[in-house]
């Protein structure tokens, strides 16, 4: 592929695959649905549903965490590298550590 030439069905498939493995549905408050509603009343439209797609109108789309309440985060993507051909590159300040064990958590600042 030569630079500046993109292979959009790669591209597309990519981001399933991730939606797939990171991406949860929400279930919607009654707050939520009240403002989707107000929008919609307001004109804002279409009423798009749930979807992942950046559309004009509303939607509602996913979250990260889990039906548990588990954040997922890009990090979550690791477990299906190939460690061989893997370089990680982080640069990042740390503000706590949690530690999950027994479904229990354990803070460290």
């Amino acid at each position: 592929m030569e630079a500046g030439l993109t292979d959009e069905d790669l591209i597309q498939e990519s981001y399933e695959w991730t939606e797939k493995v990171m991406a949860f549905d929400q279930d919607v408050q009654n707050w939520q649905s009240a403002v989707k509603a107000g929008l919609v009343e307001a004109g804002v439209t279409p009423d798009n549903g749930f979807t992942y797609d950046h559309l004009v109108g509303t939607k509602v789309g996913g979250a990260i965490f889990d039906k548990n309440g588990t954040r997922h985060t890009a990090a979550d993507l690791l477990q299906y590298a190939n460690p061989e051909g893997l370089s990680l590159f982080l640069h990042a300040t740390v503000q706590k550590i949690l530690f999950k064990h027994k479904g229990t958590y354990y803070q460290v600042s």
